[in-house]
């Protein structure tokens, strides 16, 4: 009965047919050689030029705030890294950076105090366009973390 299945050559009758290959599947793995290939290219043929930065628009609409009503601080560039900070009379603060941070807390307290029936809860930060991010984020830190109480600090840029 062993010798039925058996062919004369020696071959079983049991082995698995071939599947074929349909003639609607696609081999899509040449194309996406090509994409990498492109995508490649392109990466290594653009320019990063950080030069060429995009310019901010200018603001449109914008609530009003009054200086009568708001502590007023003024920065101005000083150099390179360097920057002036004033009054709302024009008196500078002490350049060094911790009797800097005394004055402008005395200031800003004496600011927002009632002056004439008023009451002033706003802060006003206002710099040149040359002043660093992080000049005007200190100021700002230095009034934060001295009155808790202050309802609004607004920042104001200067276009040159």
């Amino acid at each position: 009965m062993a010798d039925d299945m058996i062919d004369d050559d020696g071959d079983d009758d049991f082995a698995m047919p071939r599947k074929s290959r349909d003639s609607e599947e696609m081999d899509i793995t040449p194309m996406i050689d090509i994409t990498f290939l492109l995508l490649i290219f392109f990466v290594v043929c653009s320019k990063m030029d950080p030069t060429q930065m995009g310019d901010i628009p200018e603001a449109q609409n914008g609530v009003a705030i009054s200086a009568k009503d708001s502590a007023v601080v003024f920065i101005e560039a000083a150099g390179k890294d360097k920057v002036i900070l004033k009054r709302i009379d024009g008196s500078e603060f002490s350049a060094d950076e911790e009797l800097q941070t005394a004055e402008i807390v005395e200031y800003v307290g004496k600011e927002l105090k009632s002056t004439m029936g008023r009451e002033k809860n706003h802060v006003m930060i206002m710099g040149d366009g040359e002043v660093k991010v992080g000049e005007v984020t200190r100021v700002q830190k230095i009034i934060g973390d001295a009155f808790e109480d202050i309802t609004s600090t607004y920042i104001a840029v200067k276009e040159l």
